[in-house]
């Protein structure tokens, strides 16, 4: 009976162990195509500018992406009203067209490392405008985009 209350509490302490979730949003698309002038935006308040974050983004698509790769304007405005905007590619497939991620069926996820050990330098609300970069005016095959930060652990 020992043994089995020990391995319980041992093993609920480690499940708990993870990262702390911080902020997570997922956006969901359109689903007639993702309109090249439509954006998507998050806010995050930060409160303390001492806490480091792993950065992640999430990207679902279906089975009617029909590309290799997926790239997005990325613009973030800071609390002082500070802008800067980066572009970012991801791999959704091999080249053979495997789909990357995880998903059965018709939709897949990948959650990307944007950014480790990250810390926001100002206090306020931080504003995440995200922007589909590819070549067609509407894009299908994206069904959602996403955004988390997880308290880093050292």
């Amino acid at each position: 009976m020992k043994k089995l209350l020990f391995f319980l509490l041992t093993a609920t302490l480690l499940c708990s162990c993870g990262p702390k979730r911080f902020y997570e949003e997922i956006s969901p698309v359109d689903k007639k195509g993702w309109h090249q002038d439509s954006l998507l935006t998050f806010r995050i308040d930060i409160t303390d500018s001492t806490q480091y974050y792993d950065f992640y983004l999430f990207v679902r698509n279906t089975n009617d992406y029909a590309m290799q790769n997926f790239y997005v304007f990325f613009t973030t405005e800071f609390p002082n009203g500070f802008k800067s905007q980066d572009t970012l590619g991801f791999v959704l497939c091999d080249k053979y067209g495997n789909w990357k991620g995880k998903g059965h069926g018709y939709l897949k996820e990948q959650q990307f490392l944007f950014k480790p050990n990250v810390r926001f330098a100002h206090c306020g609300t931080y504003t995440f405008t995200v922007q589909q970069a590819m070549r067609e005016e509407k894009l299908k095959g994206i069904s959602d985009f996403g955004i988390a930060l997880y308290e880093h652990q050292q």
